[in-house]
């Protein structure tokens, strides 16, 4: 029985250590590289959910040159933000994935407040908007269903913090 709990403790915490410090959560987990193309064919966000585990899959922006920015974000049911929380960003390009790149939500710059606060407004006013603020890249969308502002804050193509207000 002892070596049956030392097993299982043994698989469970090497699972654990890979998603928890690993980064690159597609590797380990390929739902994530499925929504990240489901999201780039269809341009609308998507959630999913499989066990314990709810991925939201969301279109952020499109670069100029057409490529699509698309953040995966798996959330352990139960757990609270930003603890269990595992995201990928892909950039996509002519139906590939050329970047991929993991992201922890981080605390945001304190100048960029008043950036967030102007991008609502304008979202409110014109259905999306966005700001570039010291290589932070911030883009406010309206959802007609409900009036309400998301704010997705970038920084490169990692999604730092999503805001809704």
């Amino acid at each position: 029985m002892k070596k049956l709990i030392f097993i299982f403790i043994i698989l469970f915490s090497t699972t654990a250590y890979a998603w928890t410090f690993g980064g690159n959560y597609n590797k380990y987990d390929t739902n994530f590289n499925k929504l990240a193309m489901r999201v780039y064919r269809s341009g609308s966000p998507y959630i999913y959910t499989q066990g314990a585990y709810t991925y939201n899959a969301i279109p952020i922006t499109t670069t100029t040159s057409g490529c699509k920015l698309i953040s995966v974000i798996r959330q352990t049911v139960g757990f609270p933000k930003p603890a269990y929380w595992a995201i990928e960003n892909y950039k996509i390009c002519n139906g590939n994935i050329t970047e991929v790149k993991d992201s922890n939500i981080t605390g945001l710059p304190n100048g960029i407040r008043p950036i967030i606060n102007n991008i609502v407004q304008e979202a409110r006013q014109y259905g999306k908007a966005s700001a570039n603020y010291y290589g932070f890249r911030v883009v406010g969308k309206t959802q007609a269903y409900n009036n309400k502002v998301y704010i997705y804050v970038l920084y490169g193509i990692e999604l730092q913090d999503i805001l809704t207000n």
